[in-house]
């Protein structure tokens, strides 16, 4: 088993992959290969650079959505899991925009916003910024152009046991 896992992060790293430090506690557990699982979820960082709504085809291709955030401990999560991956820590596309109706932020899963992180002048982008990065700076919360930024992104799925 442990020569089989050797395999795979050869492969990973041989494909661009880099592996998370071991010292950030991310596990995958039940998730598949790449996803990590925090409360019952399945979490995959995507470093491609893409507008919001690629990010969210990606994830829905996957079985999943961009990632929604409903609390604190799940914003340090994501924030690990970006940094594991990212040590730049640049934004990070996350589920949350208000595409629909300006002013009414919703989650691309669906579920209930009942957990926001947004940094002391956001959200500050009326008609314009309608999609949602976090940031290390907080890590915190910004409105962003949905169509002219190129971000990475954090897809979330249910873990089906």
């Amino acid at each position: 088993m442990l020569v089989f896992l050797c395999l795979v992060s050869l492969l990973s790293l041989a494909l661009g992959a880099t592996v998370p430090d071991q010292e950030e506690e991310l596990f995958q557990n039940s998730c598949l290969m790449g996803w990590y699982d925090f409360n019952g979820r399945c979490y995959k960082y995507v470093a491609s650079p893409v507008v919001w709504a690629n990010a969210e085809s990606y994830c829905v291709s996957e079985g999943a959505n961009l990632a929604s955030v409903h609390s604190e401990s799940e914003q340090q999560f994501i924030s690990t899991l970006i940094k594991s991956f990212d040590p730049a820590e640049r934004p990070t596309w996350i589920g949350l925009s208000d595409v629909h109706m300006e002013g009414r932020w919703m989650w691309s899963d669906g579920s209930k916003v009942d957990f926001t992180k947004w940094h002391a002048t956001q959200p500050n982008g009326g008609v314009t910024e309608n999609c949602v990065t976090t940031h290390f700076s907080g890590p915190q919360w910004f409105d962003r152009d949905c169509n002219s930024n190129l971000y990475s992104f954090v897809c979330a799925k249910r873990l089906c046991k």
